[in-house]
């Protein structure tokens, strides 16, 4: 494959995709990617005449080291990506990268839907670094190699099938996913365990750390690393579902439905249904949404 780049191998693969008006409108979308092997006369940045074509500027960017080093500046910061890392960066910020000898990485340019939100998330959940390790590296591998198979065997995915690879993809970046230990090892597996059994008790987000021997500073960071949202926020968000169960399926009054989800009044019960839900459990009762 013909590859006009400088320190570009021609063992390289690079594909464009052009978005249909629905996948714009509707869906994760990708507009090129590629697979490069490079020498260290390889560099690009936003000044680059093939950055400054269509749209290219306007996307978001993933890079999956894959051996090697790659040197960059991104929003006036020097940094250096190595093999087992990934690199991600917003194309309407500068940003300049080089090679060096024997770098191989993986890369897409893709954009739609709440991507930029994404990206944002992704950022503050890896304390606003753009170069990092997320634990599903592998997976992330898997899916990247997969696209470029397809692509090279001429039986690219659907827009749909795109849509979906991007999502799960970014679901990685943003959290700390890894295969369920089978020695039972995985702490907070085992926290998820002991809150939902102990839910509608006096249950303390410093109690469940206490149960599988963790700080509640460590348990919090790694509880919304692997989750997306604190332990606490898992506490009352499971309360609230169970509450919407009782109101819909049983006759049992507001009260009592509030002392049987954990909670220590009916006044404070209605007061976080109503923050998480939008509306009173007696209304929701009526018109459950």
């Amino acid at each position: 494959m013909l590859i006009p780049e400088s320190g570009v191998h021609q063992t390289s693969e690079r594909y464009f995709f052009t978005p249909s008006s629905l996948a714009r409108e509707l869906f994760y979308y990708l507009t090129r990617c590629g697979h490069y092997f490079c020498s260290s006369l390889y560099s690009f940045s936003h000044e680059s005449e093939i950055a400054r074509q269509g749209d290219h500027n306007q996307n978001i960017m993933l890079f999956l080291i894959h051996a090697g080093a790659m040197e960059l500046t991104l929003g006036g910061v020097e940094t250096l990506a190595a093999a087992g890392q990934v690199v991600l960066f917003d194309c309407r910020e500068p940003y300049r990268y080089a090679g060096s000898d024997g770098l191989e990485f993986t890369w897409l340019l893709f954009n739609g839907l709440n991507t930029r939100d994404f990206y944002r998330r992704i950022l503050q959940a890896h304390g606003g670094r753009q170069v990092f390790a997320p634990a599903g590296v592998p997976e992330i591998a898997r899916l990247l190699d997969g696209l470029l198979s397809g692509c090279a065997a001429d039986e690219r995915p659907s827009e749909a099938a795109c849509s979906q690879l991007l999502h799960r993809l970014l679901c990685l970046l943003l959290l700390e996913e890894r295969p369920a230990a089978q020695d039972g090892s995985d702490r907070i597996a085992q926290a998820i365990r002991y809150m939902n059994r102990n839910l509608y008790g006096p249950l303390s987000v410093q109690e469940a750390a206490a149960a599988v021997n963790l700080s509640p500073s460590h348990f919090s960071r790694a509880f919304k690393a692997r989750t997306g949202y604190s332990p606490y926020e898992y506490i009352v968000l499971r309360r609230i579902d169970k509450a919407k169960y009782l109101l819909t399926s049983t006759r049992q009054t507001v009260g009592e439905i509030a002392y049987a989800t954990g909670y220590n009044s009916e006044e404070n019960f209605i007061h976080s249904f109503r923050k998480h839900v939008g509306i009173p459990p007696g209304l929701f009762r009526k018109y459950p949404v």
